[in-house]
């Protein structure tokens, strides 16, 4: 099967949607106790890093047919996306970077394309490599 855009775009909601969920469960457990403002930030770039790879899986399981590149695809725009946002932003430190994209969105790229990977094999799909 070749590329589907309409996977891409679907993939990049579900990052989102994942992450959400993934937020929401964590945030059971340390919301109302006292967390220091570091942990705060290591927590969420955990919580967005883990999206990507859970994500993809989700994507390998549900995804008609053999879809790799798309999850990973869209973890890549997704990235770029939120960096883009940053231009609206007030805060120094969350300025807009070429390099913050092409780091972020290849560690996405990855942790997507590995996700998709185990989700495909879990749904029987296997790999023509």
């Amino acid at each position: 099967m070749g590329f589907s855009k309409k996977w891409m775009i679907i993939s990049m909601v579900i990052f989102i949607a994942t992450e959400v969920a993934l937020g929401i469960v964590v945030g059971k457990f340390i919301v109302g106790k006292y967390v220091s403002i570091n942990l705060r930030f290591l927590i969420q770039g955990m919580l967005n890093i883990a999206s990507y790879f859970v994500g993809g899986f989700i994507i390998g399981l549900i995804s008609p047919g053999l879809r790799i590149y798309e999850p990973a695809s869209g973890a890549f725009l997704s990235v770029a996306v939120m960096f883009c946002i940053s231009f609206l932003t007030p805060f120094r430190f969350i300025h807009f970077s070429m390099t913050k994209v092409i780091i972020g969105g290849g560690i996405a790229f990855f942790l997507a394309l590995v996700g998709a990977r185990l989700g495909e094999r879990v749904s029987g799909n296997r790999l023509h490599e």
